[in-house]
C-alpha cells in the first residue's frame, strides 16, 4: 500500500526523531505530557503520604495532530481541489476569499465552488473557517490565550471567532482553553 495515497499512518508521542525519521514523515498525536506529569506527582504524593491509598491509572490526554506527510491533508483525486486545499492549509493565517482560489486554478468560480463541494462536502467558506478552528483548538492547546490564537490566525472579531468555534466545537474557546489546561483535553 501506499502511504498516504491509500492509507494513512497516524503515531503516537510525536517523537520528533522518529517521525522525521521515517518515510514518509510520520503524522503524530501529539499528548500532554506535562500536565501527565502533574497529575503523576500528586499520585505519587499521594502514595507516600498514605500508602494504602487507592492506585489509579493516570491518563495522558492527546491535544493535537502534528500532520506530516503520512496523513498529507492535500489527497484528493482532483488536482485542482488538492491545490486549493494546500493553499489554505499554508495560507490560514491570512485573509483568504474565494477570490484568491479561483485564481490559483484554471476552473471558474462556479465550477470550483461545485468541485470543492461535490469533494469535500462542505462549501469552500465553510471549510475554511473549519480549518481556522481546527488550528485555533491546536494553539490554544499550546498555551495561547483566544485572543493571541485570534490574532494569530487573521480573526478581526473575536465574537465571530466564539460563535464559530462554539457551533464547530459546542463550546466557546474560553471553555475550551479550560478544559485543556484542566487536563479534560
Amino acid at each position: 500500500m501506499r502511504i498516504p495515497d491509500d492509507i494513512a499512518v497516524l503515531g503516537v508521542d510525536n517523537d520528533e526523531t522518529i517521525c522525521r525519521l521515517s518515510a514518509p514523515n510520520l503524522s503524530s498525536l501529539n499528548q500532554n505530557i506535562e500536565q501527565g506529569g502533574y497529575d503523576v506527582a500528586r499520585l505519587i504524593n499521594r502514595i507516600i503520604r498514605d500508602p494504602e491509598a487507592e492506585r489509579e491509572d493516570v491518563m495522558v490526554w492527546p491535544t493535537h495532530i502534528v500532520t506530516r506527510q503520512s496523513t498529507d491533508i492535500y489527497a484528493n483525486n482532483n488536482p485542482h481541489i488538492a491545490e486549493v486545499l494546500k493553499y489554505i492549509h499554508e495560507n490560514i493565517s491570512q485573509k483568504i476569499s474565494v477570490d484568491d482560489l479561483v485564481s490559483l486554478v484554471p476552473l471558474s468560480r462556479r465550477l470550483l465552488e461545485t468541485r470543492f463541494k461535490r469533494s469535500m462536502g462542505t462549501s469552500i467558506y465553510d471549510y475554511i473557517i473549519q480549518v481556522r478552528i481546527e488550528k485555533m483548538t491546536q494553539l490554544l492547546s499550546e498555551g495561547m490565550s483566544v485572543s493571541e490564537a485570534a490574532v494569530e490566525l487573521g480573526f478581526s472579531d473575536i465574537k465571530n471567532v466564539s460563535r464559530s468555534f462554539k457551533q464547530l466545537k459546542g463550546i466557546t474557546p474560553s471553555e475550551y482553553r479550560q478544559q485543556v489546561i484542566q487536563g479534560k483535553f
